[in-house]
């Protein structure tokens, strides 16, 4: 039964027995005896009558003191009453003073149930339903929460009073310390704040945006893809004012810009070092560490050095190793006279010899130290060691190798390096050499070495592990399909089935071969060769004069230096109406100079490539990584009738296509079924960023161009 607890009055206690009324038990006696037994609540129990109902709730005698007197002498307990300042002191004993002892055992957690198998009440006791009904409509009734701890046993006699909950609420503050802050300066704090690391958000955000490649291009060392340009020094530049007819270093150094506008990267000298008759037999070196006094001195080589690396250029020096060394370990050629380091190279040979021969004590221990000094250290021992305790410190080429290094040379080309291959210290010694250039400085060696190898695995993994390039000659003098043969016999070898392995290093021409101009029927094709070699994967070189075409010397009176024919002194244009040649006026060269080429509509084109070279990637990367196996993005698609077709590709990027027509007559094609067109981005003046469209493709005798396809 709820009874609606009036507002503002606290909570209270009844007493666990109440006094009872007339009416009350008569209403009790009146239930019939099977309701009586089901009922287990008292507040179950019918209502009394309406007409008494209004009597019983309005009687001023609730409660029965122990003493048997009446509660009327107390006022009855009313909101007013409860509100004084001892109202609920007075409430409490009212409620306390009339409690009476129970006799009956508790049936239940409840208080108000009744237990059927307890003793009858007392007859003296009023009725429950109406006393509880009357103390409701003042006060709301909390009940302990525990029966057992309400009710005891009926032989004990007595409980204990009830006690109600006071429910203590604390004032509330009528200020707090927060309402003190600084609140506007609190916002404008984190206002600022706030804004701060959102521009430095966004700070960070631009700086990570500006810093990121523009291209995510394949990342290569400064000799991959780059261009060389090989230059034999005696026949490039006479910088002498008197004029002695031979090139210098000097007069290199003069021509380094046109070298740098040229597109070249690395410079390779073929040949320095003193020889008799030089330069007419410039092979018959005397040395490999020495500078030959008709091209100048070590400062001038010194200068030579600091300019092309103030140009970000870099300079490769040939060493000619076959004939002048016989053997890896052979006996010192710089002198005559056999020095520490051949007697010491003599004495280890002949170890095992004299350790056999019984020492006398007075030379047991010299002894003892020499078989000592006779073992090798590691190769990785610093440079200063002596040269006695390194079998590879003491070849000429390791001694020539260091002091070329320190004067400044970031590479080294190797000829005749196959001569030594079956040679047992070759694959330490090269390791060595290889050790003391580094990451940075690259050897190079011709293909001859890799296959005179093949027999020797050790030499041959030792070739494929040191060195950076590969020098292939491209003969380029019979026909498209012969070209076709060697580019493919070299995509589809061992350089390519590893990304480790060396580069190859394109030769059109060289200081061995005869000039391109003079070997091919099209005299005017030699820079669509140039732009052949430079549009093939790898790191492509020119010989100095192919890239205008020069010829070999054609000259009666020299045919007793036929060998040299084809070094032929450079041909320079007349710059601002001056006569400076590749020597002063008046003066005679050691060859006769070359003449002028033939025209051509490709002048100016070997820088164009250069430079489409360095930015494209499908032209400048070896091959492309596909399904973790390397594959070269090279194909000639097409090599009859002298016309060549040569495509680049890479995976997301667009194609580049190379046309040539190396023969003697315009050629007009249908190669639509390769390609549909494109627009050209090397090539003649009449033809640059115009479109090209392969099903009718006319091709003069000698031109070439570059195309980049639309897809």
């Amino acid at each position: 039964m709820n009874i609606q607890k009036p507002e503002g009055l606290l909570s209270v206690v009844l007493p666990t027995e109440l006094a009872s009324s007339s009416s009350s038990r008569q209403l009790i006696i009146n239930q019939d005896q099977q309701d009586e037994e089901a009922s287990d609540c008292p507040l179950l129990t019918p209502s009394p009558p309406a007409m008494e109902a209004n009597d019983a709730l309005e009687s001023g005698a609730i409660f029965v003191s122990l003493e048997g007197n009446p509660v009327e002498s107390m006022p009855p307990p009313t909101l007013e009453n409860i509100n004084k300042e001892d109202g609920l002191t007075e409430f409490m004993s009212i409620v306390n003073s009339s409690s009476r002892t129970l006799n009956d055992e508790p049936s239940s957690r409840d208080p108000m149930v009744e237990s059927t198998t307890s003793g009858s009440s007392s007859d003296t006791n009023g009725p429950v339903c109406a006393q509880l009904l009357t103390q409701l409509n003042t006060a709301y009734q909390h009940l302990a929460p525990d029966a057992q701890a309400l009710f005891y046993n009926q032989e004990n006699g007595g409980k204990p009073p009830l006690v109600g909950i006071h429910l203590m609420v604390p004032k509330p503050s009528k200020d707090y310390r927060f309402m003190k802050w600084n609140w506007p300066l609190i916002r404008k704090t984190c206002f600022w704040s706030l804004m701060s690391l959102f521009a430095g958000c966004v700070a960070l955000v631009i700086g990570v945006i500006a810093t990121m490649p523009k291209k995510c291009d394949p990342s290569v060392q400064w000799w991959q893809g780059s261009v060389f340009y090989e230059i034999f020094p005696a026949s490039f530049q006479d910088s002498s004012k008197g004029g002695d007819g031979i090139g210098d270093l000097r007069g290199i150094t003069m021509r380094l810009d046109y070298l740098k506008k040229l597109g070249v990267r690395g410079i390779r000298l073929n040949s320095i070092f003193p020889a008799a008759h030089y330069p007419e037999y410039y092979s018959n070196i005397e040395n490999l560490t020495d500078l030959n006094k008709e091209l100048g001195t070590l400062d001038d080589f010194a200068t030579l050095v600091r300019e092309i690396h103030r140009r970000n250029m870099s300079l490769i020096l040939d060493l000619p190793l076959f004939p002048f060394i016989k053997t890896l370990y052979e006996d010192n050629t710089f002198s005559e006279k056999p020095n520490r380091t051949d007697k010491a190279v003599r004495e280890r040979r002949d170890v095992p010899d004299r350790l056999e021969v019984v020492p006398t004590p007075s030379t047991s221990l010299e002894a003892i130290r020499g078989a000592l000094s006779s073992i090798s250290p590691a190769v990785d021992k610093p440079q200063h060691q002596p040269l006695t305790s390194n079998p590879v410190a003491e070849s000429p080429i390791t001694a020539a190798i260091k002091i070329w290094l320190e004067r400044g040379v970031d590479g080294f080309y190797l000829k005749g390096l196959e001569h030594y291959v079956d040679e047992v210290p070759f694959s330490s010694s090269l390791k060595h050499w290889k050790s003391m250039l580094g990451s940075e400085r690259i050897l190079i060696c011709h293909v001859n070495a890799l296959n005179a190898a093949k027999p020797n695995l050790t030499a041959w993994n030792s070739i494929l592990m040191r060195i950076d390039l590969i020098d292939i000659t491209l003969h380029v003098a019979n026909g498209t399909r012969e070209i076709k043969r060697q580019v493919e016999d070299v995509m589809q070898g061992v350089l390519f089935e590893k990304p480790g392995y060396p580069w190859i290093h394109w030769s059109i021409g060289s200081v061995d071969s005869k000039r391109v101009a003079s070997t091919i029927s099209v005299k005017n094709a030699t820079m669509a060769t140039a732009l052949l070699g430079m549009m093939l994967p790898g790191t492509p070189s020119i010989f100095y004069g192919d890239e205008i075409g020069i010829t070999d010397c054609e000259c009666e009176d020299h045919k007793d230096l036929d060998h040299v024919h084809n070094l032929a002194p450079m041909y320079w244009e007349k710059i601002d109406g001056s006569d400076f040649k590749f020597a002063s006026i008046g003066v005679t060269a050691w060859l006769p100079e070359a003449t002028k080429p033939l025209d051509t509509s490709l002048l100016g084109t070997i820088a164009e490539m250069a430079a489409l070279r360095s930015e494209t990637t499908p032209i400048y990367v070896k091959s492309a990584l596909k399904e973790k196996k390397m594959i070269a993005n090279c194909d000639i698609r097409y090599a009859d009738d002298e016309i060549i077709v040569i495509e680049r590709w890479y995976p997301r990027r667009n194609s580049y296509v190379f046309l040539a027509n190396l023969g003697n007559s315009t050629q007009s094609k249908d190669l639509s079924f390769l390609y549909y067109g494109g627009h050209v981005v090397v090539g003649p003046s009449h033809r640059m960023n115009k479109d090209v469209y392969f099903k009718e493709v006319v091709v003069p005798p000698g031109e070439a161009f570059v195309i980049k396809l639309d897809k």
